[in-house]
């Protein structure tokens, strides 16, 4: 059990430095020297947080180790979750949790390839670069139409208005195309790791002894029940 909480902790961090190579520390700069080794050592340092007992260290060098080496640091979780999943049934986990377990394993899995399309099928550059110059030639057009009917102190105006919301729009979908740059990931990590924290306290107050079925229903007993 501790185990997983561990790695169901570090799974939102692990994805949030894939999807984002700062993983959201605006702070280091690209073009830095050493930028590969500043975001390493963020990426260390907070699941250090998760590990900080001291125990399973083996899961924790060995995700370090994928992630120095480029490789995919979401699939080896996965990876280490299911490790974790099928050693529950030398353990005498009930088969129906440990299914249970298994199914929201794969739907992480689901969800990690969906954003991996979205990271890795950008948009041909040709479209970006017509849309570009379509909407600078009109921009550039627009006062040459405004003139004759507006006249010479409303062209001004309206031509900065219409400009400025025209191409603000084909901005935007530029950011679209790479939406893991601008979207808050590490305050979604951080509240995933806070629902985790509060699902493993309510654990320990309640402490259900056992789990009985009578073939049709599932019921929880308490100690001393």
């Amino acid at each position: 059990r501790s185990r997983m909480l561990k790695l169901c902790k570090a799974y939102p961090v692990v994805l949030n430095f894939h999807l984002n190579a700062k993983g959201g520390h605006h702070d280091i700069r690209r073009k830095d020297p050493a930028f590969d080794e500043l975001v390493h050592a963020e990426f260390k340092a907070e699941l250090r947080d998760i590990f900080s007992d001291g125990s399973h260290e083996e899961d924790y060098e060995r995700i370090c180790k994928v992630k120095k080496s480029g490789g995919n640091t979401p699939i080896e979780m996965l990876t280490l979750m299911r490790e974790t999943i099928a050693g529950c049934l030398y353990d005498n986990v009930d088969p129906f949790l440990v299914r249970a377990m298994d199914w929201e394993c794969e739907r992480l899995c689901g969800v990690f390839g969906a954003s991996e399309r979205v990271l890795r099928t950008a948009l041909p550059t040709g479209f970006t670069r017509h849309t570009s110059r379509l909407m600078f030639l009109w921009a550039n057009l627009l006062p040459f139409a405004l003139y004759p009917a507006m006249g010479p102190l409303g062209t001004l105006p309206a031509s900065v208005v219409g400009a400025y919301s025209l191409l603000g729009i084909e901005d935007i979908g530029v950011q679209l195309e790479e939406p893991f740059d601008i979207l808050p990931l590490r305050q979604y990590s951080d509240g995933m790791f806070d629902a985790i924290g509060q699902v493993e306290r309510n654990y320990k107050d309640f402490k259900p002894s056992s789990m009985v079925s009578d073939g049709s229903t599932w019921a929880t007993q308490k100690p001393g029940a």
